[in-house]
């Protein structure tokens, strides 16, 4: 699958070494005759080609064998939001290679200690292994941005075994980065109740309540989600799609 194909550059790259390809571009004109122009230009693999004129926060199903890998040149202000949405709707995908402004990658690869760990490392660390895949300057492009891009990989991994629901995970991910200056106990009191409710969960998960968001794997996380002395544990209860990145 490939988010926002634009001209085709990278489709017809991609049409060369994949089995197929399932474009997915919100932009009508683009939509209109990217078709066309994979048929001119490959016309042997046209009929392994798929377009989806949609926006890819609202795609949930895809014409075809479902996606094994995702590749993308994403909108800077909504590369994180789309790339986790793409990630939970489709877990068939098991390769990730997208390309987002420099700061974003960064974040996504970041791990916990980091200055720039925060929401979209840990929410991607869900999922998947993320790593840096490299750098690039912004006068490749024409016309050149203001901002500089880089890759990101990600590797399709188990969840953590929790009996939390990421939605729940993410809940506690989200209010420990809202006020990611404050100690754990304080920036969890809006989610457990009081600070009292967030130091009894946090000391039932085995995590210092002094400790601060920036310093938790997404285990430990999945771990305060579990201790949350109200949370519902109905069975078969599911999360709901991610919401946008604070971040």
């Amino acid at each position: 699958m490939e988010v926002g194909p634009g001209l085709g550059s990278l489709t017809l790259g991609l049409l060369e070494v994949a089995d197929r390809v399932t474009a997915v571009e919100i932009d009508p004109l683009l939509a209109r005759h990217l078709p066309t122009t994979v048929a001119a230009r490959l016309p042997t693999r046209a009929d392994r080609f798929a377009l989806v004129q949609a926006d890819a926060m609202e795609v949930t199903e895809l014409p075809g064998p479902a996606p094994t890998a995702l590749v993308a040149n994403l909108p800077y202000n909504v590369a994180v939001p789309v790339l986790l949405h793409m990630l939970e709707t489709f877990p068939s995908i098991e390769r990730t290679l997208v390309m987002v402004q420099s700061e974003v990658a960064d974040r996504l690869a970041a791990g916990p200690g980091n200055k720039v760990y925060g929401v979209p490392s840990v929410k991607a660390n869900w999922y998947a292994e993320v790593k840096r895949a490299g750098a690039i300057g912004r006068n490749v492009f024409w016309p050149a941005p203001n901002v500089d891009s880089g890759l990101v990989s990600l590797v399709r991994r188990d969840p953590p075994v929790t009996t939390a629901t990421r939605q729940q995970v993410f809940a506690v991910v989200d209010a420990a980065f809202a006020q990611r200056r404050k100690t754990l106990r304080a920036a969890l009191a809006g989610w457990a109740g009081s600070p009292a409710a967030a130091e009894a969960a946090l000391t039932a998960a085995g995590i210092d309540f002094r400790l601060r968001g920036e310093t938790l794997t997404v285990e430990q996380f999945a771990r305060i989600a579990e201790a949350r002395p109200d949370r519902p544990t109905a069975p078969g209860a599911s999360a709901q799609p991610d919401a946008p990145a604070a971040e």
